[in-house]
């Protein structure tokens, strides 16, 4: 009786921890930067590329690009709005010493599927 007992704690514990093996090849799809609006440069229209430099108001590392298409959402302070207004709310934020931003953008495409700004 006890063995049967040990088998099945046995068992239950390898059917518990499959899907942790199962998980060690996770891949990340959209990867969100956190930023200073200031490392931000926006393209004129809602169809172009990004530019930003993933850290704080003040350093050295380089640009990176993403697309931004129709499905890209643009935020100030929670609010949703389309791509002209946003780039007017975004000029008064950028001009700011105590901005925010996080932009997500999907990692294989290189894809914005979100800009969020506030202060």
């Amino acid at each position: 009786m006890t063995i049967r007992i040990w088998k099945a704690v046995a068992i239950l514990g390898l059917v518990l921890r499959q899907p942790l093996l199962a998980n060690d090849n996770t891949v990340s799809l959209v990867s969100a930067v956190e930023t200073s609006p200031s490392n931000i440069t926006l393209p004129p229209t809602a169809s172009g590329m990004i530019s930003l430099k993933p850290c704080g108001k003040n350093c050295d590392r380089e640009y990176e690009r993403a697309q931004i298409t129709e499905g890209t959402r643009f935020l100030v302070n929670g609010k949703a709005m389309n791509f002209e207004d946003f780039r007017k709310a975004f000029a008064v934020i950028r001009g700011s010493n105590d901005g925010y931003a996080l932009v997500s953008y999907e990692t294989r495409t290189r894809t914005v599927t979100s800009i969020d700004v506030a202060r």
